[in-house]
């Protein structure tokens, strides 16, 4: 069998073994990726009871007892799809970096950026992944805007969880306050996840500015001044860099918690630079529970034919005879999903 280049089977290959960006967020709390053979998904999400067992009287069958409810929303997985387009005139130039006195042909350039379009094209799927991820940690929603062949026409849907554990921290509350106490409200997060879902959250994440509010902090700083044998037992200090956006700056034993920072940043539809956790906003939560479930696309292929592919990013290469035109497409459905909405806490700190 003949090895086709543009083939969108051989391309899936490719994409499978693509070095991602640097998705944190999704990494962390979203890792379980679960594709599914249709578009549309049903989403499961669930909160934890607390019943009791009943006592009965001797010789009784037992009392009934209903299971931990759980809400099913149905979605069709929004569609995700960037596209560039290579034209004959791209070729006839040397490529960035490329020797003046290259003898590379367009045939050589042209599967040189079918390569760069395609790692471009799903590092920007990622990203938005990411983005969402970040939206349903902070708003417990994100919103889908999808754009029509214009460019700006928008169809705007709301995906939610009903999310609840949240705090905005004012007056002599905010960290940036004499009077106010991090590490209780931290406690009391910590104590409202363990309560609600069961689990112990383990990782708190927050920007650099929100870390040094935290550190400059009076409850914070007075532990740290009690004699260093004490404080190691409570909590400890000794930041470092684990990435170039991500940071592990501490662990507060008592709560059994990572402390890291996490300075990634996104471009936005105007073009401004972003921060995934927005300053004064810190995320404490369970890592590891959450989903990243992606719908099947369906797309017309060369033989004129529609064909549905199962998978994470399907890439799509066409042509333009006529205007002697290569457009390479990445296509994903995507939807990020909690676990339990039970899972994670969010402080917003000032």
């Amino acid at each position: 069998m003949a090895f086709e280049l543009n083939d969108t089977r051989t391309l899936l290959g490719v994409i499978n073994r693509a070095f991602p960006p640097n998705p944190v967020l999704t990494d962390i709390f979203f890792p379980n990726a679960v594709t599914y053979g249709s578009e549309y998904i049903d989403v499961d999400y669930k909160k934890g009871g607390r019943n009791m067992a009943p006592f009965v009287v001797p010789g009784s069958k037992g009392v009934a007892m209903a299971r931990d409810g759980f809400e099913t929303q149905s979605y069709k997985a929004p569609m995700m799809r960037a596209k560039r387009i290579l034209t004959a005139d791209d070729l006839r130039k040397r490529a960035p970096g490329e020797s003046l006195y290259s003898t590379r042909t367009p045939e050589q350039r042209a599967a040189e950026y079918r390569a760069e379009d395609i790692a471009d094209l799903t590092d920007m799927c990622i990203r938005r992944e990411n983005y969402m991820a970040s939206k349903l940690l902070i708003d417990g929603q994100y919103v889908i805007e999808g754009l029509a062949d214009d460019g700006k026409t928008k169809k705007i849907e709301t995906i939610s969880f009903n999310f609840t554990q949240k705090q905005t921290l004012n007056g002599a509350d905010a960290w940036d306050n004499a009077a106010s106490d991090a590490f209780g409200n931290m406690q009391d997060a910590s104590r409202t996840i363990r309560r609600n879902s069961g689990l112990v959250p383990t990782v708190a994440i927050c920007s650099e500015a929100t870390a040094a509010l935290m550190l400059k902090n009076k409850s914070i700083y007075d532990k740290m001044m009690i004699p260093s044998r004490d404080t190691a037992a409570l909590m400890s200090f000794a930041p470092r860099l684990v990435n170039p956006e991500l940071g592990r700056f501490g662990r507060i034993d008592a709560l059994n918690l990572d402390l890291y920072t996490y300075e990634g940043v996104y471009s936005d539809d105007a073009g401004v630079l972003q921060q995934y956790i927005p300053d004064n906003y810190i995320i404490i939560g369970v890592p590891g529970r959450g989903r990243r479930l992606y719908g099947a696309v369906t797309q017309v292929e060369p033989d004129m034919n529609f064909h549905t592919y199962e998978g994470r990013y399907v890439p799509k290469v066409s042509f333009d005879m006529s205007n002697d035109i290569c457009e390479v497409a990445i296509s994903s459905r995507c939807l990020i999903v909690p676990e339990s909405i039970d899972d994670w806490f969010v402080l917003k700190v000032r």
